[in-house]
């Protein structure tokens, strides 16, 4: 079960993932239990005690601090009827929480697999949302598995912490797996003074710096962009170096990589091509996000919460969309997507309501432009969806139900072979609406079928 925080707000629209609730970890010869929520399915019990007995009979018990647990991704290949869902906006490319606990591997949780390979044990340890990976800045980092084409408008986004004076590459690309890359570039580093510079390659190397050092042992958020408006750097939210002249950076075939890579011919006094701190909450999105965007997703993150999605300018009378992807991951015969909102979309002042529009699941309705009002959603994508949901241009909407019901349901599965459904919520309001920001709680349910 996912709960997401919805905020509108007329002029923009922001959707809140919570953080993951924490608990132990609970593991034996055969299976696993992992405490990490957030992105996935793991069910809510009334009890923090839990006990899980396998095929061949062997069990595990123990307490942990939280309700809700899910069966580790590592294992979802040899698990009987287990599943997984992550609900992620469309365009994320891969999304590290860090949130794997122990072992060798930082799972990827969107629909690609890029799994990251721990390098000589970094640490687990807390995180800014959930866990993170502490690294030595002598010997550790992580590599992608996946060889792919550097991408040319794209985003980075992260969590750090640390009080190293000796520099480090932080996250960026580079074309060996592991070692020194000879190609290296739409990465961050550290100098040793604390300053964040960024940077990529096209002939020459482009960098933005910042002007403050933040090596000071806080939690601090970046955010990487290139993209037509240029070569960007924010931390905290804030746009903090900028080259509007650089949109486009040389193609090459690599790996993405955390907490190490060549930082020779870069600008800044460097001591160390390693990072020495945490990491945690990355994830590369293909394309440049906007300015609100990134501050949203620094608010989320500051408040211990997964991210926000934004959808801008909701101007009464033209409707805004937002596409999310729901990835199912299991090896049962099929599954049950189920969606809720227990309470409306309430505007600050406590009172006033944004409508929804009056389809219903069960009996979506078409999109008349300029005269449907309210907010909806529609299943525009995915295997074996059903008819009632039109197709493009033509998709049909419903509102979100007070309590929850399947929106998607599939059988005749076998093997576990991630599968994606994308939602796409619509919004208009009419001139009337009370401005402001309205919010709302909308939770995603995931159910097995044998």
């Amino acid at each position: 079960m996912l709960r997401w925080w919805k905020q509108l707000a007329i002029g923009f629209a922001v959707v809140l993932l919570p953080a993951a609730a924490s608990a132990d970890l609970l593991q034996s010869t055969h299976f696993r239990l992992n405490p990490d929520t957030a992105d996935t399915f793991g069910g809510i019990g009334s009890s923090a005690h839990y006990g899980l007995t396998d095929a061949g009979g062997e069990t595990a018990v123990g307490a942990g601090s939280s309700s809700s647990y899910k069966l580790g991704q590592g294992y979802v290949a040899s698990l009987p009827q287990s599943i997984q869902l992550s609900v992620l906006p469309s365009g994320t490319y891969a999304y590290w929480p860090m949130d794997t606990g122990s072992g060798s591997q930082a799972y990827d949780v969107s629909l690609n697999n890029d799994q990251a390979t721990l390098v000589n044990a970094p640490t687990w340890t807390t995180g800014i949302v959930g866990q993170g990976i502490l690294l030595n800045g002598t010997s550790q980092y992580l590599y992608t598995s996946n060889a792919i084409t550097a991408p040319t408008s794209y985003s980075l986004e992260f969590w750090f912490k640390t009080t190293t004076t000796s520099g480090g590459r932080l996250f960026g690309f580079g074309n060996n797996q592991t070692g020194a890359s000879g190609t290296s570039d739409r990465g961050v580093y550290m100098t040793n003074s604390g300053n964040l510079s960024y940077g990529v390659t096209n002939g020459t190397n482009k960098t933005v710096t910042t002007a403050a050092g933040y090596n000071d042992g806080s939690w601090h958020f970046v955010a990487a962009t290139l993209g037509a408006s240029g070569l960007l750097l924010y931390v905290d939210g804030v746009k903090q170096g900028s080259d509007t002249t650089t949109t486009t950076a040389g193609t090459y075939t690599g790996y993405w990589r955390f907490g190490y890579d060549s930082l020779s011919g870069w600008p800044g006094t460097v001591t160390s091509n390693y990072f020495a701190g945490t990491l945690d909450e990355a994830r590369v999105v293909s394309r440049q996000l906007g300015n609100s965007e990134v501050a949203n997703d620094y608010t989320a993150g500051a408040n211990a919460l997964r991210g926000a999605f934004t959808i801008p300018n909701i101007t009464p009378g033209t409707s805004q969309t937002y596409n999310v992807d729901a990835v199912v991951r299991t090896d049962a015969g099929g599954y049950d997507l189920s969606i809720q909102k227990p309470q409306p979309f309430l505007h600050t002042d406590g009172t006033t309501v944004l409508p929804d529009i009056s389809g219903t699941i069960s009996s979506p309705i078409a999109w008349l432009e300029g005269t449907t009002k309210g907010l909806g959603f529609g299943v525009v994508s995915g295997t074996n969806v059903e008819g009632k949901w039109g197709t493009s241009p033509n998709f049909t909407y419903a509102a979100v139900p007070s309590s929850a019901t399947i929106y998607h349901s599939r059988s005749g599965l076998s093997g576990a072979t991630p599968e994606t459904t994308t939602i796409q919520y619509r919004v208009d309001t009419s001139s009337s609406q009370k401005q402001g920001t309205y919010a709302t709680q909308i939770i995603y349910t995931a159910t097995l079928k044998p």
